[in-house]
């Protein structure tokens, strides 16, 4: 019996060929499998791709079934992976290139931080985090730290 649990978390992190990182963190809403839910991530990948105008995509994935049925090599036997197999494949077809490569989960842990994120922020806000790089402590003004 396959198990479907709602909540799921997906992360998601695009590099550009010009080196700029597009991170996004989403909670599915409804009932899917850990599968169901890396065909989601790798779905919502080829949209954002697509949105800043790619021709050509690599995706890794640590999922060995959805590598293996988008290559060919695995059978889609349930009609929800069959759907979401046939999604990819028509949109795969309007790039010049797209390849999938499994690798190892310990490979994949920032898009699983993401993941991981989703499921345990505040469900109902929509945020932008921004991440600045401090070169240098904070310069102390009396007793008073102040943040604005």
């Amino acid at each position: 019996m396959v198990r479907q649990i709602k909540g799921l978390g997906v992360g998601l992190v695009i590099v550009s060929s010009e080196m700029i990182v597009l991170e996004k963190s989403l909670r599915l809403s409804f009932s899917a499998t850990n599968n169901e839910a890396e065909y989601e991530a790798l779905l919502a990948g080829i949209a954002m791709v697509q949105k800043v105008g790619g021709k050509t995509m690599e995706m890794l994935l640590d999922s060995r079934l959805v590598v293996g049925q988008v290559e060919g090599q695995l059978e889609a036997r349930d009609l929800r992976m069959q759907e979401y197999l046939n999604q990819v494949r028509y949109l795969q077809s309007k790039f010049e290139s797209f390849t999938l490569v499994q690798v190892l989960r310990s490979r994949n842990t920032h898009a699983d931080s993401l993941a991981t994120f989703a499921t345990s922020s505040v469900q109902s806000l929509s945020r932008v985090i921004l991440v600045k790089d401090l070169c240098k402590p904070t310069k102390m003004k009396g007793d008073t730290v102040r943040v604005h």
